[in-house]
C-alpha cells in the first residue's frame, strides 16, 4: 500500500458504477482510500475508495456566478446537467463556451476549497484529460499554488479532432471557440505537466506527434479484475450479451448483430444491458424479437450475466470512425479477462480492432457477410466458438491486469515525487 498522498481532478466522482471512475480507481489500487482525495464534476461519491471528497456541480458553479446563496454540495447523479433552475443544460458548443467562463470566474472557488487541498495536503496531482478548457486551468492553478507535479491521464483525443463531437457543423463558430480554448489550455498543461498516462499505444503515439514529450509518458490500458466466468457449463440455447454504452452510434450495428441472429435461428437470444441516451436510437434495438433488453444493470450484476452468456459482444459504427479513433471502451478489458468467447463487430480501422486481430483474442466481423458467417459457425462449432478464449486470458493479464497496472501507477508517482523533491 502507498504512503503518497493524491489529489484526483476529474470531472467524474470515483466510483465503479461509471466508466471512467471505475478506469481510475482500477488503476489506483495501490492505494488506501485516506491517502486518495478528489475534486470533482459529478456521479455519486464512493467514500470506500476515497475518504476525502470535493465536489462542485455546474449549478454550484453557476449560482456562485450570479452571486446566488450557495446550497448544499451534491451527490446527485443528474445534477451535471441541471444548468440553471428548473432547466436543464443543453451540451451545445454554445453552452459549452458559456460554462467555460463560468468556471473560468473562479467565484466557485471558496475558502472551504483552499481548506480541503491544506488539510489534505497531496503530494500529486493526478489530472484525468477531457473536453473541459476550464479543468486545464483549474488543475494548473491548484499546482502552482500549492507547487504539486501534475500526471496526466488521457483517454480521450478531443484536442486532436477537426470536430470534437459528432454533428458539428462546419464553420460552427462556438465550436471554434470551444475547441481553440482547448487547445490552448492543453499547451499549457503539456509545459506543466511532469508525466503523462495514456490509455492505449495508439493514443500515446498521436500525442507524442502533436506535443512531443519524450520519456514522459506510458500506455496503460482499462484494467479489470474481472474473473473468469467460463464454469464450462453451456447454454442450451445461444445467447449473445452486450453490456455498455448504447450511445456513440452503437445501437444500428447492435440492431445488424439481432437481425442477423435471428435470422440464422429464431430461437437464439441477445440480450443487451445499457443506457440509451436519445429516444431515437431504442426502437432500433428494443422492436427486435428476439433481443431482450434489460436496462441499465450494476457492475456487479454485470459478471452474473456474462457467465450465461454463450459470447460477450461489442460494437461500433464505422460512421463514428473519426469521432472514436482514440478511444478503448471499458468493456474491452471485462471482456477479454471472463473467459467467454468475445464477438466484436467493428471496422478494422479501429485501432483497438487493429490491437484484438494482432493478438487474435476475439471474432471479428468487419460487414453483415462475415458476421453471419460468424454466428452461424460459433453456434453450430464450440471448438470454433472457443478458439480465441485462451489468448484473451493472456492478453488480460499481460496488458489489463488492474494488479499489475496499479503497481505501474504507483512506480510513476513514486518516480515523479524522487524528481520534484
Amino acid at each position: 500500500m502507498s504512503d503518497k498522498r493524491i489529489l484526483i481532478i476529474s470531472n467524474e466522482a470515483l466510483n465503479s458504477s461509471n466508466s471512467n471512475g471505475r478506469t481510475l480507481l482500477n488503476l489506483l489500487k495501490c492505494f488506501k482510500p485516506e491517502d486518495i482525495a478528489q475534486f470533482s464534476l459529478h456521479e455519486d461519491i464512493d467514500t470506500n475508495v476515497c475518504k476525502n471528497s470535493y465536489q462542485v456541480t455546474d449549478k454550484d458553479a453557476l449560482n456562485a456566478f450570479l452571486g446566488k446563496k450557495n446550497r448544499e454540495k451534491t451527490t446527485n447523479k443528474n445534477a451535471e446537467k441541471e444548468f440553471a433552475d428548473g432547466k436543464k443544460f443543453e451540451r451545445s458548443c454554445r453552452n459549452l463556451v458559456l460554462r467555460d467562463l463560468i468556471w473560468k470566474s473562479y467565484r466557485w472557488w471558496k475558502k472551504d476549497f483552499d481548506e480541503f487541498i491544506q488539510n489534505f495536503k497531496p503530494d500529486v496531482i493526478l489530472f484525468q484529460a477531457g473536453d473541459s478548457p476550464f479543468m486545464y486551468a483549474i488543475t494548473r492553478k491548484i499546482a502552482k499554488k500549492y507547487k504539486l507535479p501534475i500526471i496526466m491521464y488521457n483517454s480521450e483525443n478531443y484536442v486532436l479532432k477537426k470536430y470534437m463531437y459528432s454533428g458539428v457543423k462546419k464553420f460552427n463558430l462556438w465550436h471554434s471557440l470551444l475547441k481553440n480554448s482547448l487547445i490552448k489550455q492543453y499547451k499549457k498543461m503539456m509545459k506543466s505537466v511532469s508525466y503523462c498516462v495514456y490509455i492505449t499505444e495508439y493514443l500515446e503515439s498521436l500525442y507524442q506527434q502533436a506535443y512531443p514529450h519524450k520519456d514522459k509518458s506510458i500506455a496503460l490500458y482499462t484494467a479489470t479484475e474481472m474473473k473468469d466466468l467460463n464454469n464450462g457449463v453451456k447454454n442450451d440455447n445461444f445467447t449473445l450479451l452486450y453490456c455498455g454504452n448504447l450511445g456513440v452510434g452503437r445501437a444500428q450495428p447492435l440492431k445488424e448483430i439481432a437481425t442477423t441472429l435471428y435470422s440464422i435461428n429464431p430461437n437464439y437470444k441477445m440480450i443487451v444491458c445499457g443506457k440509451f441516451y436519445d429516444e431515437q436510437s431504442k426502437p432500433l434495438i428494443i422492436d427486435n424479437p428476439n433481443v431482450e433488453y434489460l436496462g441499465l444493470v450494476s457492475y456487479s450484476e454485470v459478471a452474473e450475466k456474462m457467465s450465461k452468456a454463450s459470447m460477450v459482444i461489442h460494437a461500433e459504427n464505422i460512421e463514428r470512425l473519426e469521432g472514436l479513433k482514440g478511444a478503448f471502451s471499458t468493456k474491452i478489458a471485462d471482456c477479454l479477462a471472463c473467459g467467454k468467447p468475445f464477438l466484436v463487430y467493428a471496422s478494422s480501422e479501429y485501432p483497438f480492432v487493429k490491437y484484438l486481430l494482432e493478438n487474435k483474442v476475439a471474432h471479428v466481423a468487419e460487414n453483415a457477410e462475415q458476421l453471419k458467417e460468424i454466428l452461424t459457425k460459433c453456434a453450430q462449432d464450440e471448438e470454433y466458438l472457443n478458439k480465441f478464449i485462451s489468448n484473451a486470458k493472456q492478453l488480460a493479464f499481460r496488458n489489463h491486469s488492474a494488479k499489475e497496472n496499479s503497481e505501474k501507477m504507483y512506480k510513476i508517482i513514486k518516480e515523479v515525487l524522487d524528481k520534484n523533491v
